[in-house]
């Protein structure tokens, strides 16, 4: 029995309606209680005063009164706001849906993409237009793969320094020169039919008699993705419009440029270096059949070595120069489109679409809440330790107080 069953048990026990049980533990509780001991005793005063003393009229009623002003009190403390509960709970609230949303970007995602077999069909399918067109003489993804650009061609022979030679050139004045013109192209080809148009200008390339110099695919079909490709072709300079008028019947060429550049005098100024050099060769290779001195041969034949240096040099750049004017140089960008259809939405179609989407990203926060929980499992088991023994501590204290 604690100390409230006994205050209200009190008046019945003074009247003696108690049975003998619960009488016997109201002695027993007033033998361990003071508190509840000295109200019995009071009690048992004021009712022997009672029956002494004549009771004032009202007495009773004001009794009663202040017992049920009292009752009303307890229960509107009952009724109060328990904010210690609430504010709890509103704690528990915000850790776990704050813990959520700030931890759900750094969690597994519920998809994967493996971008090494997507890389590796995009190789094959690539490998796959290779193999058909037998056009392809350089296919490679890797990132220096593409042939130089136009500009590198010539820096070979920008910054020669050239040997002064022993003769006067060879005088072309009065010849008639053919002219040497690099034309490069570059364009954007967009399509609806990816695969088809893709296919159609390589065998445009084949029919013209060029070939396929690099060519690099991206993109997934099957995942949604819209695909792009990009070609480095090699086409004959004199078939270049022809390709360039067919190419346009080829899905949407956009974004075309064309460039000319005229390298006539260098041309012929290297070739007449490479002349006045060979003939420099022949001199000096009849100089040392007749060359005696030990010290005479060396230096001829070192004169001999530099001769032939620079004609190596200069005829591997009139062998590129031949090559880039009679091959243009296109450089070409296939992308997908796609087309799409514009259809009017209901409000009903609307709110069910939204009502879906909300639907789905409360299951997917629900998830995620849930590997929050079981990721912070051992810190939040830590914390309950922690408050369970301030708790006892706090407890512990108050009780020896009492």
């Amino acid at each position: 029995m604690n100390c409230k069953e006994f205050s209200n048990l009190l008046d019945a026990f003074m009247d003696g309606t108690l049975s003998d049980a619960e009488a016997e533990r109201m002695r027993a509780h007033a033998a361990e209680c003071e508190k509840c001991a000295a109200l019995l005793s009071l009690r048992q005063d004021c009712r022997r005063l009672d029956e002494e003393i004549e009771v004032p009229e009202g007495f009773s009623s004001s009794w009663r009164q202040m017992i049920r002003e009292e009752k009303a009190m307890e229960e509107k403390a009952k009724k109060k706001v328990n904010w210690k509960a609430w504010a709890a709970t509103a704690a528990a609230l915000v850790f776990v849906i704050g813990g959520t949303l700030i931890s759900r970007d750094s969690m597994t995602p519920r998809t994967k993409y493996s971008t090494q077999n997507g890389a590796a069909d995009s190789y094959a399918r690539s490998a796959k237009y290779a193999a058909d067109t037998g056009a392809m003489t350089n296919f490679s993804y890797a990132a220096g793969a593409m042939e130089a650009p136009a500009e590198a061609l010539y820096s070979d022979y920008d910054g020669i320094d050239y040997e002064v030679a022993e003769e006067s050139a060879v005088n072309n004045a009065d010849s008639v020169r053919e002219e040497k013109i690099i034309r490069n192209a570059s364009f954007t080809l967009k399509t609806t039919a990816y695969d088809t148009d893709l296919q159609r200008l390589q065998d445009l390339t084949a029919e013209m008699g060029g070939r396929v110099g690099y060519l690099s695919a991206s993109g997934d079909a099957s995942s949604g993705q819209t695909r792009s490709a990009s070609l480095t072709l090699r086409i004959p300079a004199a078939r270049l419009d022809d390709f360039l008028t067919g190419a346009q019947g080829i899905g949407n060429v956009t974004a075309m440029t064309q460039e000319m550049q005229d390298v006539s005098d260098s041309y012929y100024d290297i070739q007449t270096r490479l002349k006045t050099q060979q003939e420099k060769l022949a001199r000096l290779q009849e100089m040392m059949k007749a060359a005696q001195d030990v010290s005479d041969l060396i230096e001829i034949e070192s004169a001999i070595a530099d001769a032939q240096y620079y004609i190596d040099r200069y005829t591997g750049q009139l062998k590129s120069y031949d090559s880039k004017v009679e091959y243009s140089t296109v450089n070409v960008s296939v992308r997908e489109v796609r087309i799409t259809e514009m259809k009017e939405v209901t409000l009903g179609q609307r709110i069910l679409d939204g009502l879906s989407d909300s639907l789905e990203n409360f299951q997917y926060f629900l998830e995620d809440m849930v590997i929050f929980l079981v990721s912070a499992l051992p810190w939040l088991i830590v914390l309950a330790v922690v408050i369970v023994v301030i708790r006892l501590i706090v407890k512990k204290k108050k009780k020896k107080k009492e």
